[in-house]
């Protein structure tokens, strides 16, 4: 193991698995090489969450539209691929929902994601009150991060892995542990 992150009075063990490669920020020019193959995670038979339906082309042009621009390009593959998970997890949390793109929009409103956390985009929680975000406040990369929905400022904002692609990696690979 190589990280332990508390969040709140939560834990949160991940594994590390490998240098951060850059796939999830800009654009670097072997970015399409070092890609997570999202169809080929979903097929893994440890990644065990219960997944959506493809996203509508509709839906994801109005989520591109509204959502911000530097969003990890391996979560919006991965939306466009199941537009939603949610089910147990091997994290201290135990449980996590990826919410669809429209009720991602939807809850960043409502939390007030842009006003108490700004820079910060939420795309799901623990089914409870600790919410999974982006950190796009820097250019090379989006860290995910958890925090209280109680409690949402930058000051308690905890990360858990450097990447969308280090997340789902984690969940795949602690699913058979």
């Amino acid at each position: 193991w190589s990280g332990l992150c508390m969040v709140g009075a939560v834990y949160f063990a991940f594994r590390s698995c490998g240098p951060y490669n850059g796939a999830d920020g800009p654009a670097p020019d072997h970015e399409e090489e070092n890609r997570m193959d999202v169809q080929k995670l979903l097929r893994n038979p440890r990644f065990r969450l219960e997944q959506g339906g493809a996203a509508e082309p509709g839906q994801v042009k109005q989520f591109r539209e509204a959502a911000p621009p530097n969003l990890p390009r391996t979560y919006l593959r991965f939306m466009e691929a199941c537009n939603g998970a949610r089910g147990k997890i091997p994290y201290e949390t135990g449980f996590l929902e990826l919410w669809p793109l429209d009720r991602a929009l939807e809850r960043n409103r409502e939390y007030g994601i842009a006003r108490s956390l700004p820079g910060f985009f939420a795309f799901g929680s623990d089914g409870a009150d600790e919410l999974f975000l982006f950190d796009l406040r820097k250019d090379d990369g989006a860290a995910v991060c958890a925090v209280s929905a109680k409690a949402a400022n930058a000051a308690s904002v905890a990360p858990i892995t450097k990447s969308f692609s280090e997340f789902l990696e984690g969940i795949t690979l602690m699913a058979g542990a």
